[in-house]
């Protein structure tokens, strides 16, 4: 278990599916992390689920002193000799707008690079969720690439955004970044 200043990131256990999934079947959460059509599809979100959990350091958000449930947080290493995660967060929408995301990021950035020795990290976003590119950015994110009007999303082509962070970069010199390792 670790914690940052307003929140407890911990491992998944089988009790919390039901949390998981229900992320997963929340529009503005979904449509902001997949390419896919988005739809109430339980069976669908399982499998991935089930995807994620066996591939992936995944962990649960909880905020302090409720214990509530807001949110997941990743890193998958899929060719581990590269050193290379991707991450990936998702908060329930309630939990937006609090300073959460960036605390989550900031933990899953530096326990990455400190705690499992990776050397870089990769990520996507689609165009329009601006908040989360700022956040990256803040972060250190570099933008790597654009393929642009690729996702067809709420009736308008978004790119697709690719942006990636070395472990020398991290953090940004102008900032100093609160991590929980």
């Amino acid at each position: 278990m670790f914690e940052t200043k307003q929140l407890i990131l911990r491992g998944y256990r089988p009790t919390d599916e039901d949390f998981f999934l229900s992320l997963f079947n929340d529009y503005d959460i979904l449509v902001n992390l997949t390419t896919e059509y988005v739809t109430p599809n339980i069976e669908n979100h399982r499998v991935r689920l089930e995807g994620v959990i066996k591939s992936a350091l995944c962990v649960v958000v909880e905020e302090k002193g409720s214990y509530d449930r807001i949110g997941l947080a990743l890193v998958d290493i899929p060719t581990p000799r590269n050193l290379d995660g991707e991450v990936g967060i998702a908060l329930k929408k309630q939990a937006w707008g609090k300073g959460y995301a960036s605390e989550v990021m900031e933990w899953l950035v530096g326990y990455s690079f400190k705690g499992l020795g990776l050397r870089r990290l990769s990520l996507f976003a689609f165009s329009s969720n601006t908040r989360a590119i700022a956040l990256y950015e803040k972060i250190g994110f570099k933008h790597e690439g654009r393929k642009r009007e690729a996702i067809w999303k709420e009736g308008e082509w978004v790119d697709y955004v690719w942006m990636g962070l070395l472990s020398r970069e991290y953090p940004p010199p102008d900032q100093t970044l609160e991590t929980a390792v």
